[in-house]
């Protein structure tokens, strides 16, 4: 911890020094924005909520979400520097009622969070070239296109393999340093240096690079990877010495065996494609600007095959199983629409999208002791290999707007008791799915 220390102390005199040099620092120009919504919904047909002890229902469960939002960016005079600070408000009831609680489980889940605060300092600004540095708390999304399904670099787990979606958010928020770098327009390089801040192996760092080229406006293809937990800040935390998670394994050298623990440290690689399909029409002028995109997403979520564990219930030994792929296409609405886009995903991992393990049991495995999970019910799962999407979004008088989603995809039932929630998705079967409606101002 000490060997890091140093470096950030050294970092961060770097920039008080950098800032100094441009004399003193006036009083920033401040803008402020906001947004608050409400969303309507239902769970159409979904799996019940693992709450042990309790029959839950998961058909027709109406939900319901309410934002509110406020940004504030300081500019200021005096260095090329730009603070970023957003709160949210959000109040929903995305779980499922069951019998004899009197309305406690339908009570509204009400929280605020931070939903930024980082800070951007331009180095190079130019026409050819950029580069800038983004440190602190911030969203990150590399695929402009994505609305629902894909983004999977960081929003994916490695070991276990994991997915998240989240109701009109296709992104995520990242703690830790940005170094952004732009060419010609056409070439784009993001480097990261980000911590972990939720689930499990908190403090660990990971390194991750992105490289985007857009030689012309039709095509645009990009590329990345992460190591996750490349720094441990507790090896007992990101390799847990637990019963549940050993296996058998051969000494390197040796023709000796020997046990080992699956560890949550592992590398995610990430492909991209990107076609925009009216720039070779000659009346492209009719299209709005997301009209007519194709795009596709894969990753490898986990490069290293570990052997079956000594349980019998884990199996990292088939790489095709950690491969999730997924297309899209935003259809014309010749701009009456925002966009409108369908999306479909595959996945062919055998067991259930799951977080129970990370989150109970702090175990990098698929299944958890929590809900009796370790069972040969969930170890052959592929009616959930399938997700599909189609996401709608109309703006109108400049500030208000209206979105639409039917989907199954990733989405979890949520309780404010975190000790109550389940982790595994709540659409497992290929005949469940929800829709949800979303209307709001932004200003």
């Amino acid at each position: 911890m000490r060997k890091l220390f140093c470096p950030a102390v050294a970092f961060f005199a770097t920039v008080i020094s950098v800032g100094w040099s441009y004399g003193e620092i006036g009083v920033p120009d401040l803008r402020w924005s906001g947004f608050t919504s409400l969303r309507l919904g239902q769970i159409v047909k979904g799996e019940p909520e693992t709450i042990v002890g309790k029959e839950v229902t998961s058909d027709h469960v109406w939900v319901q979400e309410m934002n509110v939002g406020f940004s504030l960016e300081s500019k200021f005079n005096n260095i090329p520097a730009t603070g970023n600070l957003g709160l949210e408000l959000s109040v929903n009831n995305d779980n499922s009622p069951y019998p004899q609680d009197f309305g406690r489980s339908r009570r509204l889940n009400f929280y605020p969070f931070l939903s930024r605060a980082d800070l951007v300092f331009d180095i190079i600004d130019r026409e050819t070239a950029s580069l800038m540095i983004d440190a602190g708390y911030f969203p990150y999304k590399y695929n402009s296109s994505v609305r629902n399904l894909g983004e999977y670099l960081f929003r994916s787990g490695t070991y276990p393999q994991y997915l998240i979606t989240d109701v009109d958010f296709p992104m995520a928020r990242l703690m830790g340093l940005r170094l952004g770098a732009s060419l010609w327009k056409t070439v784009t390089v993001d480097l990261l240096v980000t911590t972990n801040i939720e689930w499990t192996a908190i403090g660990d760092v990971n390194l991750s690079g992105l490289l985007s080229w857009k030689p012309f406006p039709l095509f645009e293809i990009g590329a990345g990877g992460s190591w996750c937990s490349i720094i441990s800040m507790d090896l007992d935390k990101t390799t847990p010495l637990a019963e549940g998670s050993r296996y058998l394994d051969r000494i390197p050298g040796t023709g000796d065996t020997a046990i080992y623990n699956y560890t949550f440290a592992g590398q995610k690689v990430m492909g991209r494609m990107t076609l925009d399909l009216k720039h070779v029409l000659p009346w492209k002028e009719l299209f709005g600007e997301k009209d007519l995109q194709l795009y596709t997403e894969a990753a490898v979520l986990g490069l290293i095959d570990y052997p079956v564990s000594i349980d019998g219930y884990t199996q990292y030994d088939t790489l095709r199983q950690r491969v999730p792929v997924m297309a899209g296409f935003n259809l014309p609405t010749f701009r009456f629409m925002d966009v409108l886009n369908v999306e479909v995903e595959w996945f062919n991992n055998p067991y259930p999208n799951n977080l129970n393990p990370i989150k109970f049991d702090n175990q990098p495995v698929p299944l958890s002791s929590y809900g009796n999970e370790k069972s040969s019910v969930y170890m052959n799962l592929h009616d959930d290999d399938w997700k599909w999407s189609v996401y709608g979004k109309k703006t109108f008088a400049g500030n208000f707007f209206v979105m639409f989603q039917f989907a199954r995809d990733h989405i979890r039932w949520y309780r404010l008791d975190y000790t109550a929630m389940d982790g595994k998705e709540a659409l497992r079967k290929n005949d469940e799915w929800y829709y949800t409606f979303k209307f709001g101002y932004a200003f």
